[in-house]
């Protein structure tokens, strides 16, 4: 009970530390502040401070299950309706995304001082919850891994909203006012459905054992209540924010793990090639939008190769087609469930012993 009241207690905290920085964020009319402040306020307080941030793990699920939940009301009819439209983008997406893993290894085995193990683990183009399960079962330094995809995802979501204010001409400070100036009405009956699907979706993503599921599931099943018209409403404004908020906190606490010179070491060169592949991803969608039928923005979005969860609420939180958005980093999730384990199996050594 103290071990459980104390975790409580901690997380209690750090959500109040990321809150803090999101409305800091959102005071001074910053971009993303709700994702990008709890980020910068839970990254800064663990090296200025002793106290460790950290969410136990359910908290981060309920936040994924809200997310997924919100990414699935993209998925209005008109929306499936122009669906089929995004071939080309999600084969140019697939084809990006093993450019940039060969690209991140190369980076990372020349000039990042690490074995082939942790240089294709630190490289993959997101999933980071399956590249870390896999990674604990080969001789990878797994801590270096997870700190490249945070350094990563880090400059990714800080380059993404001013990319986009540059390309689509989007008035950040303006988004960021969006979901207060004209909020949707509730409705008992409409948004009760919604959560009790969302409440189901969690509950059999406890008992369903693949990567991100509870991400995917919630997605899925909100997917197919708008798409059918069954449901219109959206999550409420206050439960969108509170995600955010979890998932930045999330990502500055990794950073609790790590000494001001384990960051220096690895997180430039990460940093570095985040650029470089944010670059790479612009650069694409450019090339790539006028086959595709679509606008640059949300390409740009869906080529990043950064996390589902954290690109996802970019995506909701610009309105810049999150279904379109969603369902390339679906995909890309699922290709690397498929390629990672083969492609470990030839470059790794499996642990003959406790991780």
């Amino acid at each position: 009970m103290t071990i459980l009241a104390s975790a409580i207690t901690r997380g209690a905290v750090t959500i109040g530390v990321g809150a803090a920085g999101g409305l800091t964020f959102f005071l001074l009319n910053l971009p993303l502040p709700w994702v990008l402040g709890s980020v910068a306020a839970s990254a800064l307080i663990t090296q200025l401070s002793p106290f460790r941030p950290e969410l136990p793990a359910t908290w981060r699920s309920y936040a994924m299950v809200a997310i997924g939940t919100m990414l699935g009301t993209g998925f209005t009819p008109d929306v499936i309706a122009r669906a089929g439209t995004w071939a080309v983008s999600l084969l140019a997406m697939a084809l990006l995304s093993l450019c940039f893993g060969l690209f991140a290894y190369m980076v990372f085995r020349r000039w990042g001082d690490m074995n082939r193990e942790t240089a294709l683990f630190a490289a993959m183009p997101g999933g980071l919850s399956v590249v870390t399960m896999l990674a604990e079962q080969y001789e990878t330094e797994t801590n270096r891994v997870v700190l490249c995809h945070t350094a990563r995802l880090v400059v990714l979501l800080i380059s993404a909203p001013l990319l986009i204010e540059w390309i689509a001409g989007i008035d950040l400070s303006a988004a960021n006012h969006t979901a207060f100036s004209a909020p949707e009405a509730f409705d008992l009956t409409e948004h009760g459905k919604l959560a009790l699907v969302a409440i189901a979706s969690w509950y059999a993503a406890t008992r369903i054992r693949f990567p991100s599921v509870m991400l995917l599931l919630p997605l899925l099943s909100s997917a197919v209540l708008h798409a059918t018209g069954l449901v219109t409403v959206h999550v409420p404004a206050p439960l969108s924010i509170l995600a955010q908020i979890v998932i930045g906190s999330g990502v500055g606490a990794r950073f609790a793990s790590y000494t001001l010179r384990q960051i220096v070491r690895d997180g430039w060169l990460a940093a570095l090639v985040g650029v470089v592949l944010a670059a790479g991803s612009l650069v694409a969608a450019f090339l790539v939008a006028p086959f595709a039928g679509g606008d640059v923005a949300p390409l740009f979005l869906a080529y990043l190769p950064g996390g589902a969860p954290e690109l996802g609420v970019v995506a909701l939180a610009l309105m810049i087609d999150p279904a379109m958005v969603a369902a390339h980093h679906v995909l890309r999730v699922c290709l690397i469930v498929a390629i990672l384990p083969y492609a470990a199996h030839r470059v790794g050594t499996p642990r003959t012993g406790p991780p």
